[in-house]
């Protein structure tokens, strides 16, 4: 599986219904770009779990950043059925988040 680049619209449709990891980002961020390789070798590991990712650069994703008072980053949430079952927030190894998020 791939992660999937999300916008506000996007966002709203793919967490409901599954479960889905959302990671909020930016492009200048060094821990972000690290995490995206651990976010590709999650879904693969993890093909039950949709994966996205939020640039908080863009304009039409600041509202949705603030919803989420995203305030550091990589930022993760994680979804169930549109419901937020965890809040993480930094670097994670692929092992090691499906840990965090009770996968393993």
């Amino acid at each position: 599986m791939s992660v999937a680049e999300l916008d506000a619209k996007s966002f709203k449709e793919i967490i409901t219904g599954s479960s889905v990891l959302v990671d909020f980002y930016a492009t200048w961020c060094g821990p972000c770009r690290n995490m995206l390789k651990e976010l590709e070798k999650f879904s693969t590991e993890h093909p039950e779990i949709r994966v996205g990712k939020v640039n908080i650069e863009s304009d039409e994703n600041k509202e949705l950043a603030a919803m989420f008072d995203v305030s550091t980053i990589p930022s993760l949430f994680f979804f169930r059925d549109g419901q937020l079952v965890t809040h993480l927030t930094g670097y994670f190894p692929a092992r090691v988040l499906a840990e965090k998020l009770g996968l393993q």
